[in-house]
Formats: C-alpha cells, sequence, structure tokens
C-alpha cells in the first residue's frame, strides 16, 4: 500500500519528511481514495485560477471577493470534506461555513508593500482515520503561500481600482463646479465633458457627446469642438499643448484658451482638455495694446518735438503759431477722426496730411492723396471705386479706386471742396458703410480707411452757397488745423531759407544768403506763402538776383552785391534794420533798441551822426 501511494504522489527531500511521516501513517487509506500529483496539481491550479477569476467581476466589493476566495480553498486540500479555511484582513474575518480552530491548522501571512495586512489560515475539523500524524503536505504549504501572494496582489489591484474611483469622483465633483470647461477623450471618443464645457459649446446634455467620436458629434457648435481638436487629431498627442482659438460668433469674435494633456486613464492613454472664454480678456489686452501703441507713438513724436522743435516731420517753425499747429497733428494723430486743413495756397497743407498719417496708428499703410479738382464727375465711381475686366470699352484689367488702394491708410482728399454735390453723395455713402461696387462687379466691398481733407477756403461758404452737402461737411470736418500764411511767421523765413537752400546746389563762394537779400525777404509778404519762397530761392540761385512773380509793389529785383566786402554788408545791414525798428516804434529808440535785442546806449553809438 505504501509502495503504490509512493508512485502516485511526488518525493520529498529526507530533510523534509512531512510527506514520508503522513504516507505510514495513512496506511489504511485505499488506492482510489489517495490523491495522485496530477489530480493534486489539477486542483492548485484550480483554486489559483478561480482566486484570479473573481478580480474580473465587475463592480464587486473585496468582501465579496474575500469570502468567495475562503470559500475556495478547502478545494484544493488532500482531505477538501474535513478542511475549512479563514482570512484575516483589515480586522474582518471570512470563514468558511464549516470553520472551527483545531490543533491541525496551517497559516500564512498576507503581504502587501512589505506590510503585513492579514492572514491565511487552514484547519482539518477532524484527522482522517488511522492519521496520528500531521495530514497537511509540503505542497500544500506552498500552495497556501501562493494564495496568500495572489490574494495580495487582488487587493493591491482592488485597492488601487477603489482609489481611482474615489479619485474619479472627487475629479468630476471638482470639474462640475469650475467655469472652465473641461472634456476627457479616449479613442478619439468623449468619455467625459462637465457642465462648463456644455455651456460654452452651447450642448444641451453631457450625455449628447458622450462614447461619441470627435469628429462626427451631433450636437452642440461642432465646428468649433472639431476646431479646437484639431491640432492634436483627436486624442494622440506626445506632450502638452496650449493654443488659443479664434472663433466667430453671431458677427462677433470670440477667443478660446485650450490646454490639451495626454494622461493614462485606466490603463490607456487619453487626452484631457481644458477650455476657458477669454474674449474679454483678449478685448482688453487688444484694446490696451492699441492705446499703448498711439501712447508710444505719441511720446516718441513728443520726445523728437522736444529736442527740435522747429520741425515736426518735413514741417518747419519756430513761431508760436506753427507750435499750435504741431500740437494739433499730434492731437489729431492719436485719434481715428476726419481731419480738415485749412490754409492758403502753399502753405503746406499736404505736409501736415502727411505728418498726421505718419504718427497715428495707419502709418504702416498707404497715404493716397486726390487732387478733387481734377476728377471728372462722368468718371468719378471709375476713379474711386476702380473698375473689373470689361466694365466699359478698353478696360481689358481690373483697376483698383482710390478707396482700394487706401484701404487700411489714409485718403487725402486735396481741395475737397471741388467735389460737386452728385460725388460728394456717392462718396459719403461709401464711407459712411453703405459700401461700393466697382465697375462691371456684383459684389459690394467696404473700406477702412481714415479721410483727410484739405482746402483753401472754409467749407462753411461752400455748404451756405450749396455747393457741399451738410452731412458730407460734418463728415469730413471733425478735427480742423488752420495753416498760417507765411506773412504771419516770419520769424520762420531765415529757417526755410536754410532748409531750400541745403536742398538747392548754391554757386561757388557763397554759402548763405546775403544780409539786404534776407532783409528783402523778410519785408515780402509771401502771397503764394512757403512754396513761392521756395520758387524764388531757386530763381535767386540760378539767376544771381531776386525775382518776385506777383503784383506786389517792390522792386523786381535786386542785385547781388558780389563785390561788396564782409564790413560794409554788415553797416548796410545795421543801418536799414535801425531803421525798420524806429519806423516801427514811430521814433521812440527806447522801444526800437528793446525790439533790436541791443541796449540803448549801443543803439545811440550805432546812429548816424545828426
Amino acid at each position: 500500500m505504501t509502495a503504490e501511494r509512493n508512485l502516485k504522489r511526488p518525493k520529498t527531500k529526507p530533510a523534509q519528511g512531512r510527506r514520508a511521516a503522513t504516507d505510514d501513517l495513512c496506511q489504511t487509506l485505499s488506492i482510489s481514495t489517495a490523491p495522485n500529483a496530477l489530480a493534486e496539481r489539477i486542483k492548485e491550479l484550480n483554486c489559483l485560477y478561480g482566486i484570479s477569476n473573481l478580480f474580473e467581476n465587475q463592480d464587486v466589493s473585496l468582501p465579496w471577493i474575500m469570502q468567495r476566495a475562503v470559500e475556495l480553498i478547502p478545494a484544493a486540500w488532500q482531505f477538501p470534506e474535513n478542511a475549512c479555511a479563514r482570512i484575516r484582513l483589515d480586522g474582518q474575518e471570512y470563514t468558511t461555513r464549516n470553520f472551527k480552530t483545531t490543533q491541525w491548522h496551517q497559516n500564512t501571512k498576507i503581504i502587501l508593500n512589505g506590510q503585513h495586512v492579514g492572514d491565511i489560515d487552514v484547519y482539518y475539523c477532524k484527522i482522517p482515520q488511522r492519521c496520528d500524524a500531521s495530514p497537511f503536505l509540503e505542497e500544500e504549504e506552498h500552495l497556501l503561500r501562493a494564495i496568500g501572494e495572489r490574494l495580495s496582489k487582488v487587493l493591491w489591484l482592488k485597492r488601487s481600482e477603489e482609489a481611482l474611483r474615489e479619485s474619479e469622483e472627487r475629479y468630476r465633483v471638482l470639474t462640475e463646479q469650475v467655469d472652465e470647461g473641461v472634456a476627457l477623450v479616449q479613442d478619439n471618443r468623449f468619455c467625459y465633458v462637465n457642465p462648463a464645457f456644455c455651456k460654452l459649446f452651447h450642448v444641451s446634455m453631457a450625455e449628447d457627446l458622450l462614447n461619441r467620436r470627435v469628429t462626427n458629434l451631433r450636437a452642440g457648435n461642432t465646428a468649433e469642438i472639431v476646431k479646437s481638436y484639431r491640432s492634436v487629431g483627436g486624442d494622440k498627442v506626445g506632450a502638452r499643448i496650449e493654443e488659443v482659438i479664434q472663433f466667430s460668433r453671431s458677427g462677433r469674435v470670440a477667443w478660446i484658451q485650450v490646454c490639451h494633456s495626454p494622461i493614462a486613464f485606466r490603463g490607456r492613454p487619453a487626452l484631457l482638455s481644458t477650455f476657458k472664454d477669454i474674449t474679454e480678456i483678449k478685448e482688453q489686452q487688444m484694446a490696451a495694446q492699441r492705446m499703448a501703441d498711439l501712447l508710444d507713438s505719441e511720446n516718441r513724436v513728443l520726445r523728437s518735438s522736444l529736442k527740435e522743435r522747429y520741425r515736426l516731420g518735413d514741417i518747419l517753425g519756430r513761431s508760436a503759431a506753427m507750435q499750435g499747429v504741431y500740437e494739433l497733428i499730434l492731437k489729431a494723430a492719436a485719434t481715428d477722426a476726419s481731419v480738415a486743413i485749412f490754409g492758403e495756397s502753399g502753405s503746406g497743407k499736404e505736409l501736415v496730411a502727411h505728418a498726421v498719417h505718419n504718427h497715428g496708428a495707419r502709418k504702416k499703410h498707404r497715404f493716397v492723396a486726390v487732387n478733387c479738382g481734377a476728377v471728372q464727375e462722368s468718371l468719378f465711381e471709375r476713379e474711386f471705386f476702380g473698375h473689373r475686366k470689361g466694365a466699359f470699352s478698353g478696360a481689358h484689367a481690373d483697376a483698383p479706386g482710390y478707396l482700394d488702394m487706401a484701404d487700411g491708410g489714409t485718403l487725402f482728399l486735396d481741395e475737397v471742396g471741388d467735389l460737386t454735390v452728385g460725388m460728394q453723395a456717392k462718396l459719403l455713402r461709401a464711407i459712411e458703410g453703405g459700401g461700393y461696387r466697382a465697375l462691371g462687379s456684383t459684389e459690394t466691398k467696404s473700406a477702412d480707411l481714415r479721410i483727410i481733407s484739405a482746402s483753401n477756403t472754409p467749407l462753411e461758404n461752400r455748404v451756405n452757397s450749396g455747393h457741399m452737402r451738410s452731412d458730407f461737411f460734418y463728415r469730413v470736418q471733425v478735427i480742423q488745423i488752420q495753416l498760417p500764411p507765411l506773412r504771419q511767421r516770419k520769424q520762420d523765413i531765415p529757417l526755410l531759407v536754410e532748409h531750400f537752400l541745403r536742398r538747392i546746389k548754391m554757386p561757388a563762394g557763397m554759402d548763405r544768403v546775403p544780409g539786404p537779400i534776407m532783409d528783402t525777404l523778410m519785408e515780402y509778404e509771401w502771397p503764394g506763402n512757403v512754396r513761392e519762397l521756395r520758387n524764388v530761392l531757386q530763381r535767386f540761385v540760378t539767376l544771381g538776383h531776386l525775382e518776385f512773380l506777383s503784383p506786389q509793389k517792390l522792386s523786381n529785383s535786386l542785385p547781388l552785391p558780389v563785390e561788396m566786402d564782409l564790413r560794409s554788408a554788415t553797416q548796410q545791414l545795421e543801418r536799414s534794420l535801425i531803421s525798420k525798428a524806429l519806423h516801427r516804434t514811430g521814433g521812440n529808440r527806447t522801444k526800437a533798441a528793446k525790439l533790436l535785442g541791443i541796449s540803448r546806449r549801443a543803439l545811440f553809438r550805432k546812429l548816424p551822426p545828426a
């Protein structure tokens, strides 16, 4: 009998005689009841497999798993009808129905993360007949340790699952309270969206998006949602991505800040995304940036003007009248309002228009100047609105109009009073938002431009006489800049003369205007203003004498004193200036000396003897 049992069971080492002692004490067992090695192994595997399968059940608790596990243990032992088991874990006990403690006992510890967290006990309620020694086999000790290790893994997985569930629940509660939209995408399908996400993209219920593919949605602003995920291609990203996406909603621009973060969700890659409406912040930033740009431009101009108060751009003048013009130019440039410039012919109205444009926010765009007096009414639409190919005979290609060319920049209407009432009506509609159409086109366009107009006569006179529409008058004349004529700022003449002579090739041996010539220039009334001064200087350098082409009652020419020495010229100039000063002060020598900037005693020394 002993020999037969030894053939059916694995042999053990001599030092481990527990199996041999059992065989000697259980000699009365029949061959049919003695377990063989294969049957024992199958029972062990069934036990371990059964315990592992318990975790595969969805949404089961840890106590449920432990109770089923303890019920699987006795069947794997040599005498299952007499075996019972107990699992102690976290102060709880899970036992078989027939459990009781006896002297025939096996134990192993449940170790989790290096800590003793529980025990597994196996008892025989009674020892089999004729077995006076321990009935437990060495293989059963190994099996018990394996069960302990398996339950330790089940315990770790279950606790991890519960921790993950608790974490998900806490995160869900948190995300439902925040103002930012939150979405979880896995396998390119929505797993979760919070209420803020639904509100942001006008989704009525979160269930409308769950388990739907990002690219195949049927709820909310689907185009915006798809655009938000375009940069990540669903949920396949390797690193965090942040971007600001611009949308158009009901004619208004909106900005959404999107952040995509790759995470692991339930053991597989997923994408956690947040969405924040930053439209208000973006608009404030843009407004602040525009204001900062304007202030920076104005500050640069002011700093420059403090260094060179005699000029602003190409405009020259130290006089108080010109300083006032500079201030108006800077204030007009800081806004986008229409500007009307008034001044006599040749006073520099176009230079002022350029200065307003170059110191404003539109300086990077075009400055388009139009001579309104040269525009025929029959060609007005063609000139201002442009035309398309084939619109009329000779229109071989598309051509832009003045409004197209000035889009984003400035349209300068020189001598705006010369526009007819009909042309004013058409232009007013185009710039007031009604739009315009190019000849031969059915497309209505609009232009974003600033209007600067110029006139040598007050526009109020044109309105009173019926030659200008009042609505057009109020549209083009928001800020007025009045340029003083040159005769009212004669102290700027030396500065202008020096400026123009630097641009003219001077004759050899002449590097400046002689005193008498300058004296004549100062006395002249300049009906042609700065333009006439430039032309007079050009003729003076070319011909060698002054020549005024105007009906002024002055000498038409003054020969250039080539042979006069410096001392004589200086004395002649002093006498001329003293004579003028006395004439202006009515012969009062004290006032004349003050006007000349010298003392009264110095004036007496320079006066010729009586």
